[in-house]
């Protein structure tokens, strides 16, 4: 069986930069895995055929009856600028140390490499942003490959998941709306993340978002929801409510209250 899914016909993935990967270790003071390496050499990230982890502990994703197993469907590129949007977003979650995001499934289960216990081989763990829960995945790459599986085929033909199917462990967008209009930030800031996560009333979401940026006058709060905002730009089309330019002229309106410079670059990049 392939490992790459070779039926996205338009998924153009960039070739391996052998300099990116030098720097990428030197940040982490640690060598990457070599098959995570080979795997990128032949297709430096993209969805893949297997879109399943087995596990042996409970999540939010499964449960024993259907066998447990937690979503990878996807490897991330390998490049700097990747990388640090890794480092940014692991943060964002508390997650710090020598840590790097490589793949993700289905928009709620981030994966990544922890080099803190090692700098040879990293362990392999998954954040569920759904709960803000960790889960210590395996010991290695390679176990982590020997545990991948498909579940495709496991689906009845003729039936597929609905958005509700997905997100049936998710607040729904009415309890998202209520925890903004709440006076506890950090619950606001969660569920603006979850709304981003569910990509429902993406317009409405930027308006929100854009209306936090104008109004913050606190450094921290303003860094996060510039953060947001930027996010959605780059991984929705918003382009007829919000250009990438008008965010930008709108971060450097903050400067006085604080340096969103890292994050214009990003917006410029992605133009």
């Amino acid at each position: 069986m392939n490992f790459w899914d070779e039926s996205l016909e338009d998924e153009v993935a960039l070739l391996l930069n052998k300099e990116d990967v030098k720097q990428i270790e030197k940040e982490l003071g640690a060598h990457l895995p070599k098959k995570y390496i080979e795997k990128l050499e032949e297709q430096n990230g993209g969805d893949l055929v297997f879109d399943s982890v087995n596990v042996d502990f409970e999540n939010t994703w499964s449960d024993e009856e259907d066998g447990l197993h937690l979503p990878l469907n996807r490897f991330k590129s390998l490049t700097v600028e990747e990388f640090e949007d890794g480092v940014s977003t692991l943060a964002e979650w508390g997650l710090t140390g020598k840590l790097m995001m490589f793949g993700e499934g289905q928009g709620s289960y981030l994966w990544y490499f922890d080099f803190d216990d090692t700098s040879n081989e990293p362990h392999i763990w998954c954040l569920d942003i759904s709960d803000e829960t960790t889960h210590f995945v395996a010991e290695s790459f390679d176990q982590l490959l020997d545990h991948l599986v498909s579940r495709n085929g496991q689906v009845e033909s003729g039936v597929e998941l609905t958005h509700e199917d997905v997100f049936a462990d998710y607040p729904s967008m009415d309890e998202i709306r209520e925890t903004i209009a709440g006076d506890d930030e950090d619950e606001r800031l969660m569920a603006y993340r979850m709304w981003l996560t569910r990509g429902e009333d993406v317009k409405e979401l930027v308006i929100e978002l854009r209306r936090r940026v104008q109004e913050s006058n606190d450094e921290d709060e303003l860094d996060s929801y510039a953060e947001l905002l930027a996010q959605v730009l780059m991984d929705r089309s918003v382009e007829d409510y919000l250009t990438h330019e008008q965010a930008i002229a709108l971060f450097n309106e903050k400067e006085d209250v604080s340096d969103l410079s890292y994050i214009v670059v990003q917006l410029e990049s992605d133009m």
